[in-house]
């Protein structure tokens, strides 16, 4: 589960990269009339952002990122990755909420730099 946490997380951030590619016409953007894309779409800077953040906690506490990339990018309940884990739903939740504070101080911190 979590390779495919990893590989889900990756077909995201590369799709918001191919769509800023130059080769790929840039910052141009095409619109449609009728379109089933959610009314907003995610930024993909931000994307990108929370990509190196989460690249970043990986090197620092691979646990950590595991637990968001199960969490964020394929929608498992804590209960779930427990299990999936072996630890303790508590435990999930906590070590969630430290990746969270993590990264919501290293992206804001890239954002005031």
């Amino acid at each position: 589960m979590g390779y495919a946490a990893r590989v889900m997380r990756g077909v995201i951030i590369d799709h918001a990269r191919s769509k800023h590619a130059l080769k790929r016409g840039g910052k141009i953007e095409i619109t449609a009339i009728d379109t089933d894309v959610a009314d907003s779409p995610a930024d993909e800077g931000e994307l990108l952002r929370i990509s190196e953040a989460l690249d970043e906690l990986a090197r620092v506490d691979a646990a950590l990122s595991q637990v968001v990339d199960l969490k964020f990018f394929c929608g498992f309940s804590f209960a779930e990755i427990a299990a999936m884990r072996g630890v303790s739903e508590r435990t999930v939740q906590r070590q969630w909420e430290k990746a969270r504070i993590y990264l919501h101080r290293n992206i804001r911190g890239d954002l005031l730099s």
